[in-house]
């Protein structure tokens, strides 16, 4: 245990020297999200007034733009996540003042989100007190190794996770108290907006669909990508490092997917993670072991769906501590 305690130490002191912001790499992380979705819309508007494609062509490019799209409000999502650990830029107040920016989009509140979230990071893997891991109980995704496709293919299928996304964090934005003012002036000037240009019908097709279709299934991923299959009473290996194509500019932008070194020290930002975890392989012989790596979609769902996860407890007759919502996940 001893030996242990030395490694964890060497391992963070070392993931520390990685911990400087830089509004710069924040700011233009927040608008690349804008310009790639923007660049989506014009395209695809642009095909559809031309002869160049055919019908089904033009539904396919309006499908790869939905993806696209729906990708690049997970990487708002993610932007959030770095905020709430004030990772984004060197004030800490500029975060707040900004989530108009990155969270009031994609119907997050700043504050809320990094309440519970923290609450993740101090009981990872207690299904009693981390959110992350109440919610993979209610999702029977600590059973998935006992039904690999149903888990991963055929319940995001459903459409079960709009529902909940629906009941859980679109209505607690609305309800909490937090920030009303400011995510309420920013919604009406929005609905306003599509309301005198009449843009409904763009707002749906490029907005609400990605929403409320697609984006749900990514965050799903991204979510069993995480912890699952994994021993979550270690100290190393309680997280997985998801680094692949898909996983990088689809399920885990912005750098999301070096979960382990985020969980090991969650104050190094987003831009610098790739480097710290290169660090880390080499540095710590017990990091560079014990660390789950992924390098595709395909390898992380057979890693989840062939070893069961070990949760901190197992005892689940009591109800959980805390509610579960979508505001508390990663």
């Amino acid at each position: 245990m001893i030996a242990q305690d030395v490694s964890i130490q060497q391992a963070l002191t070392t993931a520390k020297a990685y911990r400087a912001r830089d509004s710069s790499k924040a700011s233009v992380a927040i608008a690349s999200n804008y310009l790639i979705s923007a660049s989506c819309i014009v395209i695809v508007q642009w095909a559809s007034g031309t002869s160049h494609l055919s019908a089904a062509g033009s539904r396919a490019l309006y499908l790869l733009s939905t993806v696209i799209i729906a990708s690049r409000m997970r990487a708002l999502e993610n932007l959030v996540h770095e905020a709430s650990h004030h990772n984004l830029f060197p004030s800490a107040h500029l975060h707040r003042r900004l989530q108009f920016l990155y969270a009031f989009p994609i119907f997050r509140v700043l504050e809320d989100y990094r309440r519970s979230h923290l609450v993740h990071h101090k009981h990872l893997g207690d299904p009693q007190k981390d959110p992350d891991a109440v919610r993979l109980y209610n999702l029977g995704l600590d059973r998935l190794p006992e039904r690999p496709v149903w888990y991963l293919l055929g319940v995001p299928m459903t459409g079960y996770l709009t529902y909940e996304y629906m009941t859980t964090t679109f209505r607690e934005f609305w309800e909490s108290p937090s920030s009303r003012l400011s995510k309420s002036v920013f919604w009406v000037v929005v609905m306003l907006a599509v309301g005198c240009t009449a843009t409904l019908q763009y707002f749906a097709y490029y907005y609400m669909i990605p929403f409320l279709v697609i984006l749900p299934v990514m965050r799903y991923w991204a979510e069993a990508s995480e912890h699952l299959g994994l021993d979550l009473r270690r100290d190393f290996g309680s997280s997985r490092t998801n680094i692949g194509f898909l996983h990088t500019w689809c399920i885990n932008p912005h750098n999301d997917g070096y979960h382990a070194v985020h969980h090991l020290c969650s104050q190094i930002p987003f831009h610098l993670l790739p480097e710290a975890h290169q660090h880390l392989m080499k540095a710590s012989n017990e990091f560079a072991k014990k660390t789950a790596i992924s390098y595709g979609m395909l390898e992380t769902f057979k890693q989840i769906a062939t070893k069961k996860t070990i949760f901190r407890k197992s005892n689940r007759t009591e109800q959980p501590s805390i509610a579960v919502s979508l505001t508390q996940h990663t």
